[in-house]
């Protein structure tokens, strides 16, 4: 009776790619742990400025509350927008480095062949290692995210949850985006077998999908409409405004320019809308649909890093020799 050869449970599987995976799974502990210990001390400080220059719960329609905000971005912009940008970077950075090496340092040592013939096959031995490094990558990168949102909050008093950079360092859209750039990266390098090459491709993925992102996300719903007849600044809910233009009493759409051309200056534009029967439209994105935009963009960046996944192994599978 002949003895046939069986494949290791996927437990051992996944043991096996903890273990060759684990110098990378260390430094990206190391890293983060870095990152939340400078975040919190650094966020502490920004908060406690906030609050100590007045603009932490004013209303930004006040010209008081203008103020304590400038007076709290003199003391603090630079901080907040040099760590806001450099951590945002570093989001989708750390997908590139963890996704990148992950098939094609092993094409380059030259071991896939020994890997590929330990029972696993390389099929189980590729879905393991993307499996177990992009969750616990996803699982770091969402408790990262936390606190980032956390530190990044500032930028949401005056500008609101859909500002740029406050909106991609929270938890849901950055978890997509590093997912993104992770399998992205992995791809690239099963398919050009070069690290380097790939790190590359994924740190140029991950700014080309921000600005993506970025352009798309207006549209994930369908904007509301709104008619004023002042031009005095409301009180902000933090609406996310797309677009403002003019009617005139007979309907006729122009541009807030042609506006003050016709009034000749603020007060008699202002007197055209609230006398002469023009009206001033503005397009918006409320801010209570913030929770269903973050779910829509790590939607379509989960599921388009699913299918970069699915083409690895594919490629692995079918193609790579």
């Amino acid at each position: 009776m002949s003895s046939l050869t069986l494949a290791p449970p996927r437990s051992a599987v996944l043991r096996a790619a903890g273990l060759r995976h684990r110098p990378a799974l260390r430094t990206l502990s190391g890293v983060l742990a870095g990152l939340l210990l400078v975040l919190a001390v650094t966020g502490y400080r920004l908060h406690a400025g906030l609050e100590r220059s007045g603009a932490q719960g004013c209303d930004m329609a006040l010209r008081s509350c203008n103020e304590h905000w400038k007076d709290f971005l003199r003391e603090y912009g630079a901080e907040l927008a040099l760590g806001g940008n450099l951590v945002y970077f570093l989001g989708g950075a750390l997908g590139a480095f963890l996704g990148a090496p992950l098939l094609a340092r092993e094409f380059e040592h030259g071991t896939v062949r020994f890997a590929w013939t330990q029972g696993a096959g390389r099929t189980r031995w590729t879905v393991g290692g993307l499996v177990l490094v992009g969750s616990v990558l996803a699982v770091a990168t969402a408790l990262t995210a936390v606190v980032l949102d956390w530190w990044i909050a500032p930028l949401a008093v005056h500008g609101g949850r859909f500002t740029p950079l406050a909106f991609t360092s929270a938890p849901p859209a950055l978890v997509g985006r590093v997912l993104l750039v992770f399998a992205l990266s992995a791809l690239v390098g099963a398919v050009l077998r070069r690290t380097l090459v790939a790190v590359g491709v994924g740190v140029a993925a991950s700014v080309v999908t921000t600005l993506v992102a970025e352009s798309l996300r207006f549209h994930y719903r369908a904007p509301l409409e709104d008619t004023l007849h002042t031009l005095a600044q409301a009180s902000l809910d933090h609406r996310w405004e797309g677009g403002l233009w003019v009617t005139d009493p007979a309907g006729e759409r122009l541009g807030l320019g042609r506006l003050y051309d016709l009034g000749g200056d603020y007060y008699g534009a202002q007197k055209l809308l609230s006398e002469g029967g023009y009206s001033l439209h503005e397009s918006y994105q409320p801010d209570s649909r913030y929770w269903t935009f973050q779910f829509v963009e790590f939607g379509w960046t989960a599921l388009l890093a699913v299918a970069l996944c699915a083409a690895a192994v594919w490629w692995v599978r079918r193609r790579a020799v």
